[in-house]
């Protein structure tokens, strides 16, 4: 395990939990690489790999200060980079007519403020930067005090997130709040193009397999994977009666979409079905078949 001593670090090589710890200034070229930006002082990445238990032990400071300050970096720079992807003036438009129309801030199509809420969410996610901790090879490289080891921090998503916060503060301070410094190494780190089109991908997969028969269990995926809001079904215990005929009425709302459709078909089951399809014709804006 790594000790302090007179302001600097020192490794003594131990196996964790199976795992063989790595002495982090001997990799620390490699580590600045994989963030995107090469410190002026590499002392504030070491800071950053150094929780509590490690400083309450030998001395020194923490990643803690740190942490708080990569959280506000992620936060900001994820929103701006998802602002970029997906916003856009109208009169970069080919519709726009400069005499009509105003030059208004507007999304893609069929996006919302939900939806770039729980895009956000999930791309700052504790599981999705411990994830990358994982794929980016820093957690073996962290400084823990004997608690930490005890307790196998290292294991936990939160840790591994504080870390990747923490590189992120580091960066921010070594940098002077260099905003371009800052936009590249979020991106970099959390290759975050990537997630953003494996959203795309999957938000198109959807949409080109959607029908009547599978619109409830789509729905249901897009609520369980927090893309909108648990859809409300209202189902009267008595038919309508319309059109000469009595029918079954159902009406779907997804709260997170500011969308309600209401069907009517010669079965519950199947008035469920067209609602749903609908709201989902809607979301997607795409022209609904008949039932």
């Amino acid at each position: 395990m790594p000790i302090l001593s007179g302001g600097l670090f020192y490794f003594l090589g131990q196996i964790i939990g199976g795992n063989q710890m790595k002495d982090l200034k001997e990799h620390i070229d490699d580590v600045q690489r994989k963030c995107s930006y090469y410190f002026k002082n590499t002392d504030l990445l070491l800071q950053a790999f150094t929780r509590k238990s490690y400083s309450a032990e030998y001395g020194g400071e923490n990643n803690e200060v740190l942490e708080f300050l990569g959280d506000r970096v992620l936060d900001f720079y994820v929103t701006k980079v998802i602002a970029e992807r997906y916003g856009f003036f109208k009169s970069q438009t080919d519709t726009y007519y400069e005499q009509e129309d105003n030059d208004e801030y507007c999304i893609k199509a069929h996006r919302n403020e939900q939806d770039f809420t729980e895009l956000k969410k999930e791309i700052v996610s504790n599981s999705n930067l411990a994830r990358r901790i994982e794929e980016l090879g820093f957690k073996s490289m962290m400084y823990l005090g004997q608690s930490d080891i005890d307790n196998k921090v290292w294991t936990q998503e939160k840790v591994k997130a504080d870390l990747f916060e923490a590189i992120l503060g580091a960066i921010a301070i070594d940098s002077d709040w260099d905003p371009d410094e800052l936009q590249n190494s979020v991106e970099f780190m959390l290759q975050i193009d990537d997630q953003l089109q494996d959203v795309e991908d999957g938000m198109d997969e959807l949409k080109e397999n959607l029908t009547q028969d599978n619109a409830v269990s789509t729905l249901k995926e897009l609520a369980e994977s927090g893309r909108c809001s648990i859809p409300q079904y209202d189902i009267p215990d008595e038919q309508v009666y319309d059109d000469g005929e009595y029918w079954w009425s159902c009406t779907c709302y997804v709260r997170s979409w500011s969308i309600q459709k209401t069907a009517l078909s010669s079965s519950k089951k199947g008035a469920k079905k067209y609602a749903t399809y609908l709201v989902l014709c809607d979301y997607f804006g795409i022209e609904p078949e008949d039932e």
